[in-house]
């Protein structure tokens, strides 16, 4: 099943010309060069490489901290620059983003070919899949978000994925 990639201006129509099935690109928000950055109000101070997520029209610190709600372990991009609170601040949200090493929990660097996940500390990443990548929040359920993949020491090729939940 294809995802909706909507936030980055991409839609996706199934289409099954003799028996085999293909995805179109299709909608309004079609481009020929598709979105990378979008451009959204800090809703608190931000630094450069933080992931982040949408409430509204401002973008806060994601975490996936324990007993908070799924919307803010949902990424939607890493900032491209620091942020103050209520000015405008670029998320980057398909392509490859600087992370320094204040965005990286138990580490000074990433690892290069190694998947990142959302930490429980607010706009940080880590490469583990252990309590500070998988949450444990109400309602029984546990959430993991990648976040992407490291290409270098600093930078990570965005390939954010919707939380994962698992009911327990």
């Amino acid at each position: 099943m294809m995802t909706d990639r909507a936030v980055f201006g991409r839609f996706y129509t199934s289409f099954t010309p003799a028996g085999t099935e293909v995805w179109l690109a299709n909608g309004t928000s079609v481009s020929v060069s598709p979105v990378s950055t979008q451009d959204f109000t800090a809703g608190t101070n931000l630094i450069q490489g933080e992931a982040v997520y949408v409430s509204g029209t401002y973008v806060f610190p994601a975490t996936a901290i324990s007993g908070v709600s799924l919307t803010n372990a949902t990424v939607v991009g890493l900032t491209s620059s620091s942020a103050s609170t209520s000015s405008t601040v670029s998320v980057i949200l398909d392509e490859v983003a600087v992370v320094s090493d204040a965005n990286i929990t138990a580490e000074r660097f990433l690892t290069p070919g190694e998947y990142y996940y959302l930490s429980k500390y607010p706009g940080q990443v880590t490469k583990f899949i252990t309590s500070s990548g998988n949450i444990s929040a109400s309602g029984n359920y546990q959430a993991l978000t990648v976040v992407g993949q490291a290409v270098s020491s600093s930078e990570l090729k965005i390939e954010i994925e919707p939380p994962l939940s698992i009911y327990t």
